[in-house]
């Protein structure tokens, strides 16, 4: 069992023209900042992207750290993340083809307006875990870009304690915990946690 993560930058044909490559970059470094995690992904059509996650409890922590950074460069992003099976595994996953490719791919044609969909064959999970899920994508959509860099951050630093964030973020420890606090990290890091040991549990489940 994998995970896969499907999608593309928002309103992405607005972007002016010499300002697409720094888009491109950004895109390209959310990627790879994660890729130590077992990960392949593919960027296509110039503003959308697939990522195979082969562990899969990182599955919606990866997706949330690829938004927070693309969302601290101010570019907005969807993504639609799948668990299911790999049957045909490529080194370049544009040609692989499973459930988890399957479902990923759906997914971001239905997204609608959300910044996050999930979606499983176990139709009651799914629906469980796409409640949480919901509440997350609200706080998310909503943080600024400072917000958004100072989680970053945080979800990804070593030592996360706030007067190590703020030597990080060349900032006063008091504005962190202000920037932590209106990004919610609290609950978000909860929410990962929790997402990490519902995935545990499905996969236990498949064996």
């Amino acid at each position: 069992m994998i995970g896969v993560i499907s999608g593309d930058i928002i309103k992405s044909q607005t972007i002016p023209k010499q300002q697409y490559d720094a888009m491109l970059y950004q895109l390209e470094q959310s990627l790879r900042n994660i890729s130590g995690e077992q990960t392949l992904w593919n960027i296509y059509r110039g503003d959308a992207f697939q990522l195979q996650v082969n562990n899969p409890e990182h599955l919606f922590k990866n997706a949330i750290l690829v938004y927070l950074h693309l969302k601290s460069s101010g570019y907005e992003l969807r993504q639609s993340l799948a668990l299911g099976q790999i049957d045909n595994p490529r080194s370049d996953i544009k040609t692989a083809t499973g459930s988890a490719f399957t479902l990923s791919g759906q997914g971001l044609d239905k997204i609608g307006n959300q910044r996050f969909v999930f979606n499983i064959n176990k139709q009651q999970l799914n629906e469980s875990l796409n409640i949480n899920l919901a509440f997350a994508d609200v706080l998310l959509t909503k943080i600024t870009q400072k917000q958004a860099n100072a989680l970053y951050v945080y979800l990804t630093s070593p030592d996360n304690s706030h007067a190590a964030l703020a030597k990080e973020l060349k900032t006063s420890r008091e504005n962190v915990t202000k920037l932590l606090n209106l990004a919610h990290y609290q609950l978000i890091e909860r929410f990962i946690k929790h997402t990490q040991h519902v995935i545990k549990n499905i996969i236990k489940g498949g064996e």
